[in-house]
């Protein structure tokens, strides 16, 4: 460096010192594992997830990721590609992705991620080995929860479901039981139009419990659903934050992030053979309301952050009671 000018030298000790790491090879000791994902498309959900996923394992246990992106609406060759894979993790993203995987060869560790509850259940009650899941929808008694901490006397709660889906009801009856408030479930055809439903839910009940979209999915039937609720003046509890807009209440959700989170916690136990549950409710979530529908069936007052706090507690409370 004797021959270059002083400012020059300066200038690459300066810069020398800013590349830090990575003027060397970048953590030579750091563990680094791979992973396909397989999706329908590309969507801003997705990359916030994996973008979690990929920076708390960078972050909270120093584990590389490496990522490769499969969409099996666009690469039609994505089933050979992942029975061939040398990943070391098959990671699905949304409950098709789930169902069509189950389908395919390979002898790598599957996590389903965004799948629904139902296949949460399914699985806990039929595991498969080398099987992993987390669902984004917000276990059953976590509304319930919400519900009893709402604290409206006597409002009876009614929650849809159809002939095929009414095994169900006895879940749903059970937590209401618990946490003593009143329930009703309600049969209906989700193929016919929503007068039925309608007529049905302002008939007996005060409140109502959009869980999941097994019955009325996001669409214009479920748009009419709420806006006559909002109309005969009954709380819609839902489960995104969509269904703010289109006349809920209140919405139970979790965030692509949180989810990212909770998969890089998976992982890490599933590399120290420490897994606590294999198929998993969010740990994480977010209760969120519509102000103006709130001080309208006269909720001005609604204090989210209090809300919350109670959720949690009777959420320990039953899960302390069930041990």
């Amino acid at each position: 460096m004797k021959d270059m000018p002083w400012f020059y030298t300066v200038s690459l000790i300066i810069g020398l010192l800013l590349l830090g790491p990575f003027a060397v090879a970048e953590h030579p000791t750091r563990k680094v594992i791979s992973v396909d994902v397989l999706g329908p498309y590309s969507s801003p959900q997705e990359q916030e997830l994996l973008f979690s996923l990929k920076q708390n394992l960078l972050d909270k246990y120093d584990i590389g990721l490496k990522q490769n992106l499969l969409f099996w609406q666009k690469q039609p060759n994505w089933a050979s590609y992942i029975s061939n894979t040398e990943a070391d993790y098959i990671i699905t993203v949304g409950q098709e992705a789930l169902d069509r995987v189950m389908s395919v060869q390979t002898d790598r560790p599957i996590i389903a991620l965004m799948n629904t509850a139902d296949s949460i259940e399914i699985l806990r009650q039929n595991p498969h080995d080398g099987f992993y899941a987390i669902t984004h929808e917000q276990p059953l008694v976590r509304y319930f929860a919400l519900i009893k901490s709402l604290n409206i006397y006597q409002a009876q709660t009614a929650s849809f479901f159809s002939d095929q889906n009414s095994y169900l009801k006895t879940r749903y009856q059970q937590l209401s039981r618990f946490f003593n408030l009143p329930y009703k479930p309600l049969v209906v055809n989700p193929q016919l139009k929503t007068l039925d439903a309608i007529n049905q839910l302002i008939s007996c009940c005060r409140i109502m419990l959009h869980d999941t979209d097994r019955i009325y999915p996001p669409g214009r039937s479920r748009k009419s659903l709420l806006v006559n609720s909002f109309r005969h003046r009954l709380i819609v509890i839902g489960n995104s934050q969509n269904m703010l807009q289109e006349g809920a209440m209140l919405a139970l959700f979790s965030k692509p992030y949180t989810i990212g989170e909770q998969t890089a916690d998976l992982i890490y136990q599933i590399e120290k053979n420490q897994v606590k549950e294999r198929y998993q409710y969010p740990d994480k979530f977010v209760l969120d309301a519509n102000r103006r529908i709130a001080k309208l069936l006269g909720f001005s007052e609604l204090t989210l952050g209090e809300l919350i706090g109670q959720i949690e507690t009777l959420e320990n409370v039953y899960h302390e009671m069930e041990q």
